[in-house]
């Protein structure tokens, strides 16, 4: 019995149409049927005038796996991990399917593409991730949740005066068939201000709208800190009474000499933070993502961000606060588990 493809091609031949071909091709190969796009190449060559040789020289295509084939196709991948199932199965004169099941059932590979991170990090950088995590989940171990409630943790952000609405917020219900909305392609504002959030798991403590041209230096890094720590003796007056621990990045304006004696002369004892760690960060991985998504759309004046940031952040429950103080121990605990790489979900 010929193939199917020098079959389709002999119908073709004939000046048979599509339908005609499909229907007798389907009845007489059943399962090894064409499908339609390969009839219709098919059907295009000979109307061409073309030789529907590559067609027929893949019907002598191994599609039997053998051990050879799998160890070349590991082999191959390994080398070159972007090679396309088309490409390997060209190069081995096998079916795609025949690849698909080595590369996932054999290997057991996925594609997946490339994922953004902070930085590559480092064996050293992975290793003293890990030592940070190890110290904060033993201390949360070792004085229950109730931990969680003593740390006030503060980081800065750059709040844009205009972000366009996200994808997600521009779904609008429309008729069954019609197509959706439109909008025009809008940049995001380039003038921005820099804000600066103290919160602990009860919410937010004190919000600092950095003046535009001011320079935050840490000589405004020890102003901020003694207002902010004016604000917690009002909002959170046993914390304060009791004493607390404070948190936040490596950044060199954090980590000046004239910023340690602050802290030394207060007596607060600050957390170790990781370096080049946002996703060890409640500010990063939860408040600032959840206040900027709340404010995209949203057009802000220069004289209006401390409002709007406000407004939107009373709009976040404590009970927000609350659960993302403890995917700050979750995301701790991942980190240890695979050995101080970025955590993506907790």
């Amino acid at each position: 019995m010929a193939s199917a493809r020098d079959f389709v091609a002999a119908l073709a031949s004939g000046g048979k149409d599509y339908n005609f071909i499909k229907s007798t091709t389907d009845d007489c190969y059943g399962e090894k049927t064409l499908s339609r796009s390969q009839i219709y190449k098919i059907m295009k060559t000979v109307k061409e005038g073309g030789d529907t040789s590559d067609q027929r020289g893949r019907s002598t295509e191994k599609n039997v796996k053998t051990a050879d084939l799998i160890a070349a196709i590991a082999e191959a991948v390994n080398e070159n991990g972007r090679l396309t199932v088309r490409e390997l199965a060209l190069s081995y004169n096998v079916s795609k399917d025949t690849i698909h099941s080595i590369l996932r059932d054999d290997l057991g590979l996925s594609k997946k593409s490339a994922r953004w991170v902070p930085k590559l990090l480092t064996d050293e950088q992975k290793q003293e991730r890990v030592r940070v995590s190890e110290q904060f989940v033993a201390a949360v171990r070792r004085r229950g949740l109730g931990y969680l409630d003593t740390i006030v943790t503060m980081d800065e952000t750059m709040i844009s005066l205009h972000t366009p609405e996200t994808k997600k917020q521009s779904k609008r219900w429309v008729p069954k068939g019609q197509p959706g909305p439109l909008k025009a392609r809008v940049q995001a504002s380039r003038t921005k201000h820099m804000v600066m959030a103290f919160f602990d798991a009860k919410g937010l403590i004190y919000t600092n709208v950095v003046p535009k041209g001011e320079s935050v230096n840490a000589a405004y890094i020890v102003k901020a800190l003694g207002r902010f720590l004016r604000y917690l003796k009002q909002k959170r007056p046993e914390l304060a009474e009791q004493g607390f621990l404070f948190h936040w990045d490596n950044a060199p304006v954090h980590t000046a000499a004239v910023v340690k004696e602050w802290f030394a002369a207060h007596a607060i004892q600050v957390l170790e933070h990781p370096p080049y760690s946002p996703d060890l960060a409640p500010a990063d991985f939860f408040l600032f993502p959840k206040v900027k998504e709340l404010l995209a759309g949203k057009t802000i004046a220069a004289s209006d961000v401390k409002k709007e940031w406000e407004g939107v952040t009373r709009t976040i429950g404590v009970d927000e606060y609350a659960a993302a103080f403890r995917r700050w121990l979750e995301r701790s605990e991942k980190c240890i588990r695979i050995a101080g790489d970025y955590v993506e979900k907790s």
